[in-house]
């Protein structure tokens, strides 16, 4: 059996990637599972993960562009074929049976 051999650049790449891995899924996990006693509704109380699971993103925007309606019209134009390969035979179909 051959192993194939790794350089040692993509092993450090993969570990790395691997320990961000972890990383991410114990934090949410600890996140996810932590819990206080019952006095922790006190207004004194301060838990960094509380903070960061009670959180949201705020995000400010400073400049908002004014939106601009425009009509366009699409024209669609049938493709032209200089060549035509399909086949005539004047006998391939022939006309609905009379009643």
């Amino acid at each position: 059996m051959v192993k194939a051999y790794k350089p040692r650049k993509e092993r450090l790449y993969a570990a790395l990637s691997l320990l961000c891995v972890l990383l991410v899924g114990f934090s949410s996990f600890v996140q996810a599972v932590h819990v206080h006693p019952s006095d922790s509704r006190l207004p004194s109380h301060e838990c960094s993960l509380c903070l960061v699971a009670h959180s949201g993103a705020v995000s400010i925007a400073p400049y908002r562009p004014a939106p601009v309606f425009a009509r366009n019209t699409l024209a669609v134009l049938p493709e032209l074929s200089a060549n035509s390969f399909e086949l005539v035979f004047s006998l391939r179909i022939r006309p609905p049976p009379e009643a």
